[in-house]
């Protein structure tokens, strides 16, 4: 069968290339779309026969090799980024409001922001940075190794046991880990304040329980879940189709972390407009 001639007229390979380029890109996302599907189709399968697979990998995600940060888990990672960025919000938001008199009045912004957006932003940039990439790159040295041809050959499923089992652990781990680093985040938001600026704590426990509840936690903690499910599936799928030896490994783990990113802030705006809508729904009162 004869190939397909690659003589082009004159002009027109910038036109060419672009629209070659946008089918690859379509078809990428197409193939990443049912992997995406297939990985939830099979967390039944997963619970049926490789549930202890997960619970071994739910340790490691949240505790990693037992390191505090190199080759650690998520959590030292969590717990840090939530302490710097209660103290950041104390910091800014103390700067600012002090200039109309409403020092003590930080602690709205903390309950406000922290628990509707920078809390499960900051524990997904977390779960993306440490565990993440270390599924890219696990499942990106059993490809290039053919480990995972292997496990085909010995009838075992790989992506209900390589992927679901990831993702689910993944799930799993972040519900606590996110409740810890949001309490964080709230103490050192409170103890900046009140301690370093010396404001009252009433006043600022005050305008904090105006504007937290129930529900906005609950919110939030199902936005980090949905956060590190597509995170720890593109990155497993990143992993899974690597190619090109250990110098293809590092391109898809770099890969994987670009398009997470992206994800994870397009993600995080969609579920901000579905759970609490366009309007915020503060009031001021009293």
């Amino acid at each position: 069968m004869a190939s397909p001639s690659t003589l082009r007229l004159r002009g027109t390979r910038p036109v060419v290339d672009s629209a070659e380029s946008f089918v690859r890109g379509v078809a990428k996302s197409g193939h990443m779309v049912h992997f995406f599907g297939r990985t939830v189709a099979s967390i039944p399968t997963m619970f049926r026969h490789y549930r202890r697979e997960m619970m071994r990998l739910l340790s490691d995600i949240a505790w990693g090799n037992g390191s505090i940060v190199v080759g650690g888990g998520t959590i030292a990672v969590a717990l840090a980024l939530g302490l710097i960025a209660g103290a950041l919000v104390a910091v800014e938001g103390y700067s600012i409001l002090s200039l109309l008199g409403l020092g003590p009045a930080t602690g709205l912004i903390s309950s406000f922001a922290t628990t509707r957006e920078l809390a499960p932003i900051m524990v997904g940039m977390a779960f993306i940075a440490q565990a993440g990439c270390r599924f890219t790159a696990q499942l990106g040295a059993m490809r290039i190794n053919e480990e995972i041809d292997s496990l085909e050959a010995m009838a075992i499923k790989p992506i209900p046991f390589l992927v679901t089992t990831r993702a689910v652990a993944s799930v799993i781990a972040v519900v606590p880990l996110f409740l810890v680093a949001l309490g964080v985040a709230y103490l050192a938001c409170q103890f900046s304040v009140v301690l370093v600026s010396g404001q009252s704590n009433g006043s600022y426990l005050h305008y904090f329980s105006l504007f937290v509840n129930g529900r906005d936690v609950l919110y939030s903690t199902f936005k980090a879940s949905v956060f590190v499910f597509i995170s720890s599936t593109i990155q497993s799928y990143y992993g899974f189709v690597a190619a090109g030896g250990p110098a293809g490994v590092g391109t898809a783990a770099g890969r994987a972390m670009r398009t997470s990113v992206t994800a994870v802030v397009v993600v995080n705006m969609l579920l901000t407009m579905a759970l609490w809508g366009v309007e915020s729904g503060a009031r001021f009162g009293g």
